[in-house]
């Protein structure tokens, strides 16, 4: 067994790992999705897909074209860069935060009526940029 052999066999090994630690944090945000109903989650658990995906092709071309194959992995991971979340542990033990079990579980209808909150402010927001830009064509 050569040098290279060993670098090949590293590399899909951490292509594996990468591949296997966004499917569980992907798993993890669509869990807490489900429990709190906040979108950041599901968002997050959207980008996990896209960057499970970017690994998993790049895990597979490691053997073939490594550069290109441990490119596309270190792309995936840098996908899945989450951003801001709400904060959904507060007296949860290590394992309930690791297995994603929240303290905040909220009903369907609470979940429902926050949305409907959101997408009265959004058309709200529309509705006051299409007046200013009536005001703005008017003052002209």
């Amino acid at each position: 067994m050569d040098l290279m052999d060993i670098i090949i066999k590293m590399g899909i090994f951490i292509g594996a790992f990468a591949y296997i630690t966004i499917l569980y944090l992907t798993l993890r945000d669509l869990r807490i999705f489900r429990r709190t109903g906040y979108s950041s989650y599901r968002k997050g658990a959207f980008k996990g897909i896209i960057a499970s995906t970017l690994v998993l092709i790049g895990a597979l071309l490691t053997p073939s074209f490594y550069v290109a194959g441990l490119g596309l992995v270190f792309l995936g991971v840098m996908v899945n860069q989450k951003g801001r979340r709400e904060q959904v542990f507060t007296t949860a033990k290590a394992l309930d935060r690791f297995l994603g079990k929240t303290d905040i579980v909220r009903t369907k209808e609470e979940i429902y009526e926050e949305y409907l909150k959101q997408q009265d402010e959004k058309n709200r927001l529309e509705q006051q940029k299409q007046h200013e830009k009536k005001f703005e064509k008017n003052e002209k």
